[in-house]
């Protein structure tokens, strides 16, 4: 079993490091088009470790097998759910604060 989780795990970072490559190419073919938004491609980088944890943590949960397609979308959807009211409620939070201090100091 400690030999497929650490298969799963190396998997998991090369695999994570190509989509991040990829991602990172389409964005400079494309920087004339994406370049008045790039605030929104920022996240990008620890939203891709994010992922990689994600899926190696789903492997060892099940013990080095994905479950079935139901309970894999679920997982995901979950994670996803989750990771999206964190990012929005920290963000909102992180925005009043600067504002706050930004006015008090």
């Amino acid at each position: 079993m400690e030999k497929e989780l650490l298969k799963i795990n190396i998997l998991s970072i090369a695999v994570a490091g190509m989509l991040m490559l990829l991602t990172g190419l389409v964005l400079y073919l494309f920087k004339a088009t994406v370049s008045n938004h790039v605030r929104f491609f920022l996240p990008i980088p620890p939203l891709g470790v994010a992922a990689y944890v994600f899926v190696f943590n789903l492997y060892k949960h099940y013990n080095g097998v994905l479950p079935e397609k139901r309970d894999t979308l679920l997982e995901v959807l979950c994670s996803t759910a989750t990771a999206s009211i964190v990012f929005g409620v920290f963000t909102t939070l992180l925005i009043a604060s600067i504002n706050y201090l930004k006015r008090h100091l």
